[in-house]
């Protein structure tokens, strides 16, 4: 029974990033076959930057938070990290802004809009707060691996319940780090027309998705006892 939930967990998850990936694969083609690299490349993004002077990244950078509190994707981000800054700086960008917008609507959801939370999503927290509650750290670093519903609902699910923020939040971060390095690699190497960095990408992205079952199965077959111990 396990063993049939976790394939179909997995299987959520694998749907689950098709939309994101198709998007980067539209975003790239876009920009490389529709003749409109020249306004919206990385060179024009520079360019827009300079010309807002000191606000430029702040702007961009609030920009991009705001997108995720409302659930712009955060592999979208990454991707547009990857092709504007490279890899390294693209990924650790992007994950600082998701992790900003993760503890944002989570503070939000917890200290604003608790009440109307548990009235309007009462069936997911039934099902998040007990996997949450007893290892918040490990359950929610599964669930970031294993990108399955909404981002931005998960975070708000979570600030109205009783999980502590601070293994919410730092789990968040460091689970979010597999994808967006992913796609930041797929934005640079769509940038590049790279087909290795592509290939790599890709190879990545299996990677998380399969390790994310792999704990997300190891949690499911801890001992009650264990599990309830926070």
């Amino acid at each position: 029974m396990r063993k049939a939930t976790s394939e179909k967990r997995l299987q959520a998850s694998l749907r689950g990033l098709l939309k994101p990936v198709l998007a980067c694969v539209v975003i790239a083609f876009i920009f490389k076959m529709a003749s409109l690299g020249e306004y919206a490349d990385p060179v024009a993004i520079e360019q827009w930057l300079t010309e807002q002077g000191a606000l430029g990244w702040p702007l961009l950078i609030l920009s991009g938070v705001l997108l995720m509190l409302v659930g712009f994707p955060r592999q979208i981000v990454a991707f547009i990290g990857g092709g504007l800054l490279g890899v390294t700086a693209g990924t650790l960008l992007s994950t600082g802004m998701a992790a900003i917008a993760c503890a944002t609507t989570f503070l939000m959801s917890r200290y604003f809009l608790q009440d109307w939370v548990k009235r309007r999503f009462p069936g997911v927290i039934a099902k998040l707060h007990p996997l949450l509650a007893g290892k918040p750290y490990t359950a929610t670093l599964a669930i970031r691996l294993l990108p399955i519903g909404s981002n931005a609902i998960t975070n708000i699910v979570a600030g109205a319940s009783t999980i502590r923020g601070r293994a919410f939040v730092s789990a968040s971060a460091l689970g979010y780090i597999p994808q967006m390095l992913t796609f930041a690699l797929m934005g640079q190497g769509m940038e590049q027309m790279s087909s290795w960095q592509i290939s790599v990408s890709l190879s990545l992205l299996v990677c998380s998705v399969l390790l994310g079952a792999h704990l997300y199965r190891w949690y499911q077959q801890q001992p009650a006892d264990s599990i309830s111990t926070p």
